[in-house]
């Protein structure tokens, strides 16, 4: 390798193989040429910068012409700027320099020149730079810039870096033959900034069943600018043009993105349709990380109807803000209000709302103590119905404490009894405000609580956990039917959790409740058939209290056998048998003797009527006898079998699960037992196929007059034992796989595909191997769930039958294209619920979607196909529309 180092401005040339060879044949080195010692007019100090000169091979100096010629991986650099290729020309006259491409590209021999810079490099056939105006022009260019390429027939390059391209093209499809590349007979290209194109032509190569089609120009523009830059960048957002029914043709789209800075932007668009109807919209996000971030949009619309002539005006604002002050302290705010007529289509910006049919905004903040032991929260939630503007807003305060041991110090160890008692409190303020055809519920609530707890471990193995809570609960609440009314609540629940001999779990509980009132009801007989109510304002109260208990245990039993494994795979079965008891008991609150109920005479009726003398306060529960004895009877039936697959060799399968459970009031005077409750559940078949049954009997006969159940026994109409009430039936399963396409092996490469091939089906696009391998596999998944439920309250009447079939499903036509099939079919009615096929065709460098909705309320179709590149992923076309406009 022989270099040259030659210093502009300095009149001098350092190379000592140019030196030797010029001292021999007696000349003189002449002075440097004027074009390399001149200042810019600028005053820059690049012209007189290091011009460095290389070949691997030999160079030439010819003291006449004042050239150079460099050859074999020949290279000259100047202040950051590099030009190599085969060979070059230096002319010291004109101060520039010619390097062009050397061997046959047809045979694939040839090499071509590189140019490069601070802003990236390109290859051409000929490149011409000049060292004092930093110009060059280039025929047939090709360049890589970060995450964009591009070709040209002839480039000049200017001064400040900007590249001026005839008859070329763009594309950020990283393949020598490119499935989408935009083509221009006039390209500007400003380096890490932009690419202006007059004008420009969209094209896609699709692909049928892996043969590749003609190009199609999609999208022909009079003028059109692609942004390079992989930051954000201020500019002009692309309009949108449109027609539907109601509007007739709309521009969108219409507005401009400001990026204020790195950690904060603007949107501003608009839509604007030649029937009057307009829309103005603003969104402004901010972030900074790990600390906050958020946004802010606001959108105002003004719509007029060309069926009926009608006109709207919508308003819409929404508030987001996320903010860690610190790892203990973090604030999640989400405002969101909705206002005028709300006319929406299919295709309206709050697509969401339609389908929720109201909007609902909350905010919270939470701050952590004593590394997370105790936790402050203040929340605000918010709802509005937009179909009729009821409202409802809650704010809410609470304090936390985690478990803790107060006599827990050095006088006490682990084992003493004091370590073993904890301390849980907790305190919380409330306020709900509702607004409810037109009437406005205005409601406060405070309650603060204290829960005792003692663990002590008995021989044995036996564990006990006694609990004492005190919980203080107070109401204010305010109506317009009522005013302001007040109550309040004390409760002092104690609890027993034990486990006795190691298998046997009991649990007790004793609850106390003490409630007040602000006032009571007292009614009578008016005299004229009717009923006198009085209010009384004074302080009341009245306590309630009970007791529960429950026990449960389990039993196993299993099943070893040679010959059932033989034939079954099955090397044993267990049968695991859960019987659970329970019992609790209150006494008649409302009997005389307590006073909380009181009676009165029904002239109509003839006969007395009694009543609950709070029934119109905040604390009405008062209840009834009860000394009922419950009974649930679990069963679980499971099998041990053989599994290659497993680390151990075998998997346990769940055959069926199956439970029944009923209770028996002792004290009630008709009505004792409760309905019949059977579930059953069972993945026997398969871990993907799922099969679950539930029913509910009765064992009273149902008088249809009065559409209740009533106190005589379904065996004794001659009906049976009991009467069916309702049930379900639900069966689901799922199963995948994959299509082979090609010939030869199934993996002829022995690479392992396996997980790249896996993933969501509806969420993830599929990987796999690339077009043109000889053999591949492509995914297919179907869910499919059939749901029956029954509802025969009315025996009198016939069953009431819902059936629905729901049905999802994937598949690859190729390792390019996806069908996706997803709906409901309504069995009774033959209808199909909310059907939705949709195509998916995923191109390496650029997509394209389409989802219809053939049928039902929301029938329509939405149309996409878009880039996948960063630099253009807003560049897409999109159309949506429905059926019939």
């Amino acid at each position: 390798m022989r270099r040259c180092v030659m210093v502009k401005g300095a009149g001098s040339v350092f190379c000592p193989f140019l030196l030797i060879m010029l001292t021999l044949s007696g000349s003189l080195f002449p002075a440097q040429p004027q074009a390399y010692g001149r200042e810019s007019s600028s005053g820059d100090a690049a012209s007189s910068s290091t011009i460095s000169f290389a070949a691997r091979d030999s160079l030439r100096y010819d003291l006449v012409d004042q050239t150079m010629t460099l050859w074999g991986s020949a290279s000259v650099e100047q202040a950051g700027t590099s030009i190599q290729g085969p060979e070059i020309l230096v002319d010291y006259e004109a101060s520039s320099l010619y390097a062009e491409k050397a061997g046959d590209e047809s045979a694939g021999g040839a090499e071509r020149p590189v140019f490069t810079d601070d802003d990236g490099a390109f290859e051409a056939d000929t490149i011409t730079y000049n060292f004092d105006t930093g110009r060059g022009v280039t025929s047939n260019i090709a360049s890589e810039m970060e995450e964009g390429y591009y070709e040209g027939e002839e480039v000049t390059r200017l001064e400040n870096g900007e590249l001026l391209v005839k008859n070329g093209y763009f594309t950020t499809c990283p393949k020598e033959d490119p499935d989408i590349w935009f083509s221009s007979s006039n390209m500007r290209i400003i380096p890490n900034d932009r690419l202006i194109a007059r004008p420009l032509i969209m094209y896609v190569r699709p692909v049928l069943f892996s043969r590749e089609l003609p190009p199609i120009p999609l999208i022909p523009l009079p003028y059109m600018v692609i942004p390079l830059r992989t930051d954000r960048a201020s500019g002009f957002l692309i309009p949108k043009g449109g027609s539907s029914s109601s509007r007739g043709f709309y521009l969108s789209n219409l507005g401009y993105f400001w990026a204020i800075s790195d950690y904060m932007d603007l949107r501003l668009e608009g839509d604007i349709s030649f029937n009057g109807s307009w829309r103005l919209a603003e969104r402004y996000r901010y972030k900074k990380r790990y600390l906050y971030e958020g946004a802010f949009e606001a959108e105002y619309e003004h719509s007029v109807n060309d069926s009926d002539g009608v006109e709207y005006d919508n308003w819409y604002l929404n508030l987001e803000h996320q903010h860690r002050f610190d790892p203990t302290a973090f604030l999640d705010l989400n405002l969101e209000y909705l206002g005028g007529e709300r006319d929406y289509d299919i295709s309206s910006i709050d697509y969401d709302n339609i389908v929720n049919e109201q909007t609902s905004s909350y905010a919270s903040f939470s701050k952590t103590f004593d590394e997370g032991n105790r936790r402050a929260t203040v929340s605000y939630q918010g709802t509005q119905d937009l179909r009729n503007d009821d409202a409802s807003q809650t704010v809410k305060a609470s304090y936390y404490q985690g478990r803790v041991y107060p006599f827990m110090t050095g006088d006490a160890g682990e084992g003493d009894w004091r370590s073993r008692l904890s301390l849980t409190p907790r305190a919380s303020v409330r306020a709900d405000w509702v607004d409810i055809g037109g009437e406005d519920l205005i409601t406060y609530r405070a309650n603060a609580g204290l829960r005792f707890a003692y663990l002590a471990d008995l021989d044995g193995g036996n564990t006990l956990n006694l609990t004492q809570e005190v919980n203080l609960e107070g109401i204010l609440d305010e109506r317009d039917a009522y005013g302001y009314r007040r109550a309040g609540r004390l409760s002092l629940p104690f609890g027993i959790e034990s486990t006795l001999w190691k298998h046997l779990y009991v649990n007790g509980r004793v609850d106390f409740n003490s409630s007040y009132a602000d006032g009571t009801i007292r009614l009578s007989d008016d005299g004229s058939g009717g009923v006198l109510t009085e209010y009384s304002d004074d302080m009341s109260s009245f306590s309630t209290y009970g007791v529960s208990l429950e026990a449960e245990t389990r039993l196993y039993g299993t099943l070893r056998s040679a010959l059932l494994h033989d034939l079954t795979g099955i090397r044993a079965l267990r049968h695991t048998f859960i019987p659970e008891l329970s019992f609790s008991w209150n006494p008649d609150f409302t009997s005389d003797s307590y006073g909380y109920y009181d009676r009165y005479f029904d002239p109509v009726e003839s006969e007395y009527v009694r009543y609950n003398r709070f029934r119109d306060a905040l604390y009405d529960d008062i209840p009834g006898p009860s000394s009922t004895v419950g009974i649930t009877l679990g069963n679980l039936l499971q099998a041990k079998v053989d599994d290659e697959s497993a680390l151990s060799g075998e998997r346990i399968l769940q055959l069926l699960s199956f439970s029944a459970s009923a209770s028996c009031n002792l004290a009630a005077d008709s009505l004792q037992w409760s309905p019949l409750v059977l579930s059953a559940s069972s993945s026997a078949l398969s871990p993907d196929f799922l099969l679950s049954a539930g029913a509910v009997y009765d064992f009273y006969s149902y008088d249809p007059v009065t559409e209740e159940r009533i106190d005589r026994l379904y065996a004794d109409e001659g009906n049976g034992l009991l009467r069916f009430v309702r049930g379900f039936v639900n069966m689901s399963f799922q199963v995948d796989g994959y299509f082979r396409s090609g010939g030869g092996d199934e993996n002829p490469a022995g690479d392992d595909r396996g997980a790249q091939e896996q993933g969501s089906l509806y969420s993830e696009r599929f990987s796999g191997p690339h077009r043109g391998s000889d053999v591949y596999r492509l995914p297919w998944k179907l869910r499919m769930s059939l749901y029956l439920n029954s509802r025969h309250e009315n025996p009198f009447e016939p069953a009431e039958t819902d059936a629905l079939l729901n049905t999802s499903a994937r598949f690859s036509l190729t390792d390019i294209w996806q069908v996706g099939v997803n709906t409901g079919f309504d069995l009774q009615e033959g209808d199909f619920v909310f059907p939705q096929l949709d195509l998916y065709g995923d191109f390496n460098c650029w997509e394209v979607g389409l989802e219809w909705v053939p049928s039902g309320e929301y029938q329509s179709y939405f149309l996409q196909i878009g880039l996948k590149s960063s630099l253009l992923q807003d560049l897409r076309f999109r159309k949506r529309g429905q059926f019939g406009g």
